[in-house]
């Protein structure tokens, strides 16, 4: 059998709080009528309910006088602290009704250097700050074949393939390089050439081999005959980066992200230093799998944003 207070909070109609702080503030039933846009019947009627879900008089109506008796008066100070604070969740859930929301989940190679994409990240996310992006990083390949199956609709990806049913936009290309750490005996060494890096032993990402997504890092070596011992490998540029800066071997890495390393002195660039291999990095979706409104925006914005990044590198 409910109590008394939990009969109360069961019954109680916010309807009927919200019409007697209408009331109270406008001091007549005519007012509120007038504000709720009710009718007076309908206004006394909620009146007379909230009074007797309560037991008790809350407003003293007698020609002339207009009053809340001390019940009423607590309820007031109660009803507008409970309107207080259902007023501003009103708002906040107002405002997200019309505001984009969801998560994008992307899946990137770690090597990936991408002006196009970093823009987009940001632009996306100034505009839709509601948007979860989720970002994780996994092998060229893996990237491919998880849009292939459906299990990932945004990927960026060196890798492209014929597949029937995903579509592949060129946002753009980078370059990668030879490096070694301070530790290696080519560190800091002048005229250097191909040769000399026959035979040492080599860090690799999982994609530097023949059809995958560092294919044209495969083909320089295979062409120059670059051979060693593989000592190391890893999906992961950082952990690439992290074996080439241990001493472990000389690897291949973006220009971009060793940049910063070889100012400080921590990577040494190797041969070649002309004709470097160059990767295209592709935008990989599914063609005949729908995406949400969030992925949607976000594709289109940065497709839009890599076409216009090519046409001011290439035909201006």
């Amino acid at each position: 059998m409910l109590s008394p207070r939990e009969r109360l909070l069961r019954n109680l109609d916010w309807n009927l709080l919200y019409t007697f702080l209408v009331i109270v503030e406008e001091s007549s039933i005519t007012g509120a009528a007038r504000k709720l846009s009710l009718s007076q019947p309908s206004v006394s009627n909620a009146l007379k309910r909230l009074e007797e879900h309560l037991g008790m008089r809350l407003i003293v109506r007698k020609k002339g006088v207009f009053s809340l008796t001390y019940q009423g008066l607590r309820m007031y100070e109660y009803a507008s602290s409970a309107s207080s604070i259902i007023s501003h969740m009103a708002e906040q859930f107002a405002e997200e009704e019309g505001s984009v929301q969801g998560e994008v989940n992307i899946q990137i190679a770690s090597h990936i250097h991408c002006p196009a994409f970093d823009q987009t990240l940001a632009q996306y996310h100034a505009q839709y700050p509601k948007v979860l992006l989720s970002i994780n990083a996994q092998p060229s390949a893996d990237i491919v074949s998880a849009v292939a199956e459906g299990e990932l609709h945004i990927g960026l990806s060196n890798k492209k393939i014929a597949h029937t049913g995903l579509r592949f936009d060129l946002l753009g290309y980078e370059q990668m390089a030879f490096y070694c750490g301070g530790t290696h005996p080519l560190f800091g060494k002048k005229k250097l050439s191909l040769d000399d890096l026959s035979g040492l032993s080599y860090v690799s990402f999982e994609s530097d081999q023949p059809g995958e997504g560092l294919n044209d890092v495969s083909k320089l070596r295979a062409e120059n005959e670059c051979w060693g011992k593989l000592v190391a490998v890893s999906s992961n540029e950082e952990e690439v980066r992290r074996l080439i800066l241990a001493g472990v071997g000389f690897g291949a890495l973006t220009v971009e992200g060793a940049k910063p390393f070889v100012e400080q002195k921590m990577l040494y660039q190797l041969p070649p230093y002309e004709q470097l291999p160059i990767n295209d990095v592709y935008l990989v979706t599914p063609e005949n799998i729908p995406l949400t409104e969030v992925e949607f925006l976000f594709v289109s914005m940065l497709r839009e944003v890599s076409l216009g990044a090519i046409r001011e590198t290439y035909f201006q």
